[in-house]
Order: structure tokens, then C-alpha cells, then sequence
């Protein structure tokens, strides 16, 4: 019996690649046939035949088991290849950033104190792939609420760093607005991928984004624009008010028309129903 198994599983193994795994799982396959054998001869089977092909039959559709086998084992290889790929590159793009970074600090006079951005930058960047990656994934995998962390990771690090490029490279008096703008991002953003990901309380979440958003562009405008916008600009805070109140008279709105169209079907079932008893009703 032992050999039958032995054939049986030689000639279905070729169909797929010969990995130290799968020979593994071939010696795993012969003991459990071997171990289902003899469960049956212990029930008082001895016909050797019978034992077999019911055997091969509990295994049902071998082929595509091995095929399936097979192909999570490569997706594996390639996982670890892609990780090792990984791995090299950010080690070769941190070693390019040093470089990067002692060239131009030695070439141009006065430049230590502002060229260590170089590698801020591309450790920022770093994470902001890795971020980019994860959001992909998470979306794939339909994680809505991981997927939705990553937008704000990504927007608070290219916000710092442009911060520090206006402030410290180009010298720009406000570059601290940037974390304004900043906010309003994330709440955008965010609200985005709240439609997006059909999240339950996306409408709820609406005007408060709204909200913020409105309010982060009247602090920007006022400052930027002086004291003569703060007295009329404060309406521009209401954007929020606003949007609940004509967001609340939509969903009423839309819910009425459902409501109106539902009666309308009823209230013509029923004519349709008296109409056909007034045809068809005797007194007899």
C-alpha cells in the first residue's frame, strides 16, 4: 500500500516545482494517507483496493491543492525576494544621502548648518513610501480605519519639512502658517476617505470638516491680510453652520422624495386592486 501511495504521489508532485517544501509536504501527504489506511483497516476493512481508492478520494481535487500549494509558495520566495530588494535599496539611498549630504557641505562655504535637511528629508521621504505602501495595502485588504492613518502621516511630514525649507533655507517670516494649512489638509483628506471608504458617519463628519477648514482659512487670510478682515471675516466660520443646515434639508429633502414615491406605489396597488374587485365581485 505503502509504494501505491508512493506512485501516486510522485506522479502528482511533478506537476509542480521541485522545492525542499515540497517535498516536505509530500512526505506530510504519505503519512496521512498511510495513517487514513490504517483507521480503516482498524473498521474492519481489508479489502487493500478499497482502502486505497477511498484514500485518494478523501483527498479530493489533489491537482488544484498542489497548484494552490505551489503558488502561495511562490508568492512567499517573491515576498522575501522583494523584502531583501527592499532592504538594499534604502540601505543604497541612505548611504547616497551621506554622500549627498558631506559633498555639498564641504563644496559650499558655510552650509553645515542647513544641510542636514538633506538627511531629514530623506528620512522623511523614507517613511512617507513606506506610508504610501501601507495605505495600499490597508486599502486592499479593506482596513478602512489603518487606511485612513496614513493620509495625516503623510501630510504632517511634508507640512515639517516645507516648514523648515521656508524658514530656515528661504527665510519667510509666516512659514508657520504652514501648520495651519496643515490642519486643513488633514481634515480634507480625511474626509475624503471617509466617502471613499463609505465610512457610517461620513455625513455627520462633513460639516465638521467643513468647519475646520473654514476656520483655518480665516485665521490664515486674517493674518495675512491684516486687522481689516477680522470684523467681516468672522462669517466665513459659519461655512460649517451652513453646511449642517443645507446637509440636514438635503437628507430630509431626499428622504421625503422616497417616502412619496413608496406612497405612490402603494396608493396605486391599491386603485389597482379595487379596480379589478369592482370587475370581477358578484352579489351571487
Amino acid at each position: 500500500m505503502k509504494e501505491r501511495f508512493k506512485r501516486y504521489l510522485e506522479q502528482q508532485f511533478r506537476a509542480i516545482r521541485p522545492t525542499l517544501a515540497a517535498a516536505e509536504y509530500r512526505e506530510k501527504m504519505l503519512k496521512q494517507l498511510m495513517d487514513r489506511a490504517q483507521e480503516l483497516r482498524i473498521k474492519g476493512m481489508d479489502d487493500e483496493d478499497l482502502i486505497y481508492d477511498m484514500c485518494i478520494d478523501e483527498l479530493g481535487d489533489f491537482g488544484a491543492t498542489l497548484a494552490a500549494f505551489d503558488e502561495q509558495e511562490h508568492k512567499v520566495a517573491n515576498a522575501k525576494r522583494n523584502a531583501l530588494l527592499g532592504a538594499v535599496c534604502g540601505v543604497g539611498a541612505v548611504l547616497a544621502l551621506v554622500v549627498i549630504y558631506l559633498i555639498v557641505s564641504f563644496l559650499v562655504p558655510n552650509s553645515w548648518g542647513l544641510t542636514w535637511l538633506i538627511l531629514v528629508g530623506g528620512a522623511f521621504a523614507g517613511v512617507i513610501a513606506f506610508s504610501v505602501v501601507l495605505l495600499v495595502k490597508f486599502g486592499k485588504a479593506k482596513k478602512y480605519i489603518a487606511m485612513r492613518l496614513m493620509p495625516p502621516v503623510i501630510i504632517v511630514l511634508l507640512c515639517v519639512y516645507l516648514f523648515l525649507l521656508l524658514q530656515l533655507v528661504a527665510g519667510v517670516e509666516m512659514a508657520w502658517l504652514t501648520f495651519l494649512v496643515m490642519v486643513m489638509m488633514i481634515a480634507v483628506f480625511d474626509g475624503v476617505m471617509a466617502f471613499i471608504t463609505d465610512f457610517k458617519f461620513r455625513w455627520i463628519e462633513l460639516p465638521i470638516v467643513i468647519e475646520v477648514f473654514c476656520v483655518m482659512l480665516y485665521v490664515i487670510i486674517g493674518i495675512a491680510a491684516g486687522a481689516a478682515f477680522w470684523h467681516p471675516g468672522w462669517l466665513l466660520c459659519l461655512g460649517g453652520v451652513v453646511a449642517a443646515v443645507a446637509e440636514a434639508i438635503a437628507i430630509i429633502a431626499n428622504r421625503n422624495s422616497k417616502k412619496d414615491a413608496k406612497e405612490k406605489v402603494r396608493i396605486k396597488d391599491k386603485y389597482t386592486k379595487e379596480d379589478e374587485s369592482y370587475y370581477t365581485s358578484w352579489k351571487d
